[in-house]
């Protein structure tokens, strides 16, 4: 259990774990599925969500960026730890959340083998699928793409996601 809360930090955890699998099995997108999930459980400004849409699958599909599950992270700790409007004049603050994106990106590189939806895909399956092709994402998804492959990713996202913000004691919100 943590202090400040009383709420107990392993099985937390483990409830955006699963809520983030269970988003990305569902309604895919996996940015927004991380965001959705940290934002079952903790405060966030619903305009956050609707951010991350076409974070999803590479940027907008393309498989050629960076997994959405890392993207919709980054701006889940941006939120929480970035720079406000109000605080734009202090260059000084915008490197505040640099060190827990950095961790979060290294954490991230060191279980897919790499950062890119492409690289994520190749430590799944050997290989990448084209998601705008509907043949190759027909291929993607009878290997499990949806069935349990993307949503371990956005569950492992969004359950190391609340391990940081539970030690940086953001406020949990009452279930």
């Amino acid at each position: 259990m943590t202090e400040r809360t009383g709420v107990d930090k392993d099985k937390l955890v483990k409830e955006v774990y699963q809520r983030g699998y269970e988003l990305e099995q569902r309604y895919y997108g996996c940015a927004q599925c991380v965001v959705g999930a940290i934002q079952d459980f903790f405060p966030m400004n619903a305009a956050v969500f609707k951010a991350a849409t076409s974070f999803s699958g590479g940027i907008a599909s393309s498989i050629e960026g960076s997994c959405g599950a890392l993207t919709g992270g980054i701006m889940v700790l941006s939120y929480f730890f970035g720079r406000s409007r109000e605080e734009f004049s202090d260059i000084s603050l915008l490197r505040r959340p640099g060190p827990l994106v950095q961790e979060y990106w290294d954490m991230f590189r060191d279980k897919y083998s790499g950062e890119t939806c492409r690289e994520v895909q190749n430590y799944f399956f050997g290989t990448a699928y084209h998601f705008l092709d509907n043949d190759e994402y027909y291929e993607y998804e009878k290997k499990g793409g949806h069935k349990d492959k993307c949503p371990a990713v956005v569950g492992e996202a969004s359950a190391w996601l609340a391990e940081k913000l539970i030690e940086k004691k953001v406020p949990i919100l009452k279930k």
